[in-house]
């Protein structure tokens, strides 16, 4: 793809050698991705008194994606006559920096009525706004003659070279999550060298984050960012579901508009999350890892329990260590308390995890989660390719995370709690009686644990009306010897009745109710 330049040009010669001739200069927007650069026309004309000989010319230009060492503008024309050959001219340049560059004498391109012109660009080039002039004289033949035909701006065209940007390289730290986590969002920017034609880190550039939510959920800005010296940015997230991040550079007069997508997932819990930090620094690099996980209820089956390990920053970690899960308190068989270790699995740039399994005869209670990760820091990459390895070559630096209380977790024994009514469906004002059980797993003398009533349990009892109202506290009731409960109730409207056990540090808590029609 080439951005036109339009320059319309005339030009006439009475027989007795008088001439005419008008320019005007149109630069077209470039075809970059992205909105058009907004590039104003600039327009200068001569007339004079002349029988017609008429010339219009374009010079193209390439878009600065397509820019490796030199800039080749191709000068094409229309014209009345019966042919026309260049005699001679050039295209010639300002660049950002004010330096001027002076193009090749303009050849033939291989096509009829067309030259073009290299114009040499230091390796230090920089991609932005260059003013662009041409002169030029074609001499075209016809039925009187030969007509040499002038060529040239009337000022200079200020035309965006813009430099091809990319972010190869990008992720979310982890890829999947419990629901409610914060995550990271990184990633590596490159920028084309219009001088070289090398991937340079692009540092210093905008980054806008979009997060595009799974559903009808439109997306939203979530954060602008800007790259640092290595070409790098990352922002701390809180999704909110699972979704498409969008990280896109707008386009400048220095570079095309660029975008990648990555997505990332969020998994549903119904316990408390708990999330947390730790970081080292060694021989003056950074890492760190942020771990993700959310408390456990046991019943009699064991319970799978995943503890995400997203890296912070610039660091890929997960590939070497492992996850601890360490009780703070000893029960049952395990006196001492219990302390386990698993190596993590990784799963991608700045996603690992390690998953424990819980049984009811471990000892309930907190359990600290650490790791152990030996992690690779970053410096700027050496891109040899546009590609993901590229944007991670320098992640070469060792640096050792360890902490043995990243964050906690709790685990809880299950408990159930039963109701029901004497009757569900009368007319009027009415007492019944509501009827039920608490049963708790537990630990039983010999080893093992098994599900038992629960005895001398206080279970709350509340009336939630039909509608929007909440619903109300009404009294307290314990169980029996046998775990069983069974008081009188008053009840007058339609709704439910819910009666929770409010569980205790190493008892889940739990809850039920009944429906109740009032006609």
């Amino acid at each position: 793809m080439r951005v036109p330049l339009s320059m319309v040009l005339g030009a006439a010669l009475t027989m007795t050698g008088i001439a005419t001739s008008s320019v005007a200069a149109t630069p077209d927007a470039a075809a970059e991705p992205g909105p058009s650069a907004g590039q104003t026309t600039q327009a200068q004309t001569m007339t004079r008194q002349v029988q017609d000989v008429t010339v219009t010319a374009k010079i193209s230009l390439p878009p600065g994606s397509d820019v490796r060492g030199s800039i080749v503008g191709t000068l094409s024309i229309t014209h009345n006559g019966t042919s026309a050959a260049m005699r001679s001219g050039r295209m010639t340049m300002v660049d950002p920096d004010g330096r001027d560059l002076v193009g090749a004498q303009f050849v033939g391109s291989g096509t009829a009525n067309a030259w073009t012109s290299t114009v040499p660009l230091s390796a230090d080039a920089k991609s932005g706004v260059y003013q662009v002039s041409v002169a030029a004289e074609i001499a075209v033949t016809t039925s009187d003659g030969v007509v040499n035909v002038p060529i040239r701006t009337a000022d200079p065209v200020s035309v965006p070279f813009r430099a091809q940007r990319n972010i190869p390289s990008i992720w979310t730290s982890t890829s999947s999550a419990p629901a409610g986590s914060t995550i990271s969002v990184s990633g590596a920017a490159n920028i084309r060298s219009l001088g070289t034609g090398d991937y340079l880190p692009a540092t210093g550039q905008q980054v806008k984050l979009y997060f595009d939510p799974t559903g009808d959920a439109p997306e939203a800005l979530r954060a602008t960012l800007t790259t640092d010296s290595r070409g790098f940015f990352t922002s701390r997230q809180k999704p909110g579901g699972s979704g498409k991040w969008r990280a896109e550079m707008p386009m400048t007069d220095a570079g095309a508009r660029a975008v990648w997508t990555i997505t990332s997932a969020e998994r549903e819990r119904t316990t408390t999350l708990r999330q947390g930090s730790v970081s080292a620094t060694q021989n003056g690099f950074t890492a760190g890892d942020h771990l993700m996980t959310h408390d456990v209820v046991v019943g009699l089956a064991p319970v799978q329990r995943r503890v995400d390990v997203g890296s912070l920053g610039f660091t890929v970690g997960g590939k070497s260590g492992w996850v601890s899960a360490q009780s703070r308190r000893g029960e049952g068989s395990f006196p001492d308390g219990y302390r386990v270790e698993r190596e993590m699995v990784h799963a991608g740039v700045g996603t690992s995890a390690a998953t424990f399994t819980f049984n009811p005869t471990l000892p309930a209670g907190i359990y600290d989660i650490g790791i152990r990760d030996a992690m690779k820091a970053c410096s700027a990459p050496s891109w040899a390719a546009n590609d993901a390895a590229s944007g991670l070559s320098s992640c070469t630096h060792n640096v050792l995370v360890q902490d043995s209380t990243v964050t906690t977790i709790v685990v809880k024994r299950a408990s159930t709690t039963t109701v029901s009514a004497s009757d569900t469906s009368f007319t009027g004002p009415k007492t019944i009686t509501l009827s039920g059980e608490v049963r708790k797993v537990q630990l039983v003398s010999g080893g093992g644990a098994a599900d038992k009533p629960s005895p001398n349990t206080p279970v709350k009892l509340y009336f939630d009306p039909a509608g929007s109202a909440a619903p109300v506290y009404k009294k307290t009731v314990s169980t029996g010897a046998n775990g069983t409960y069974s008081t009188p109730v008053a009840t007058s409207t339609s709704g439910k009745w819910i009666a929770k056990y409010a569980g205790t540090t190493l008892q889940a808590p739990s809850q039920a109710s009944v429906a109740i029609t009032v006609n």
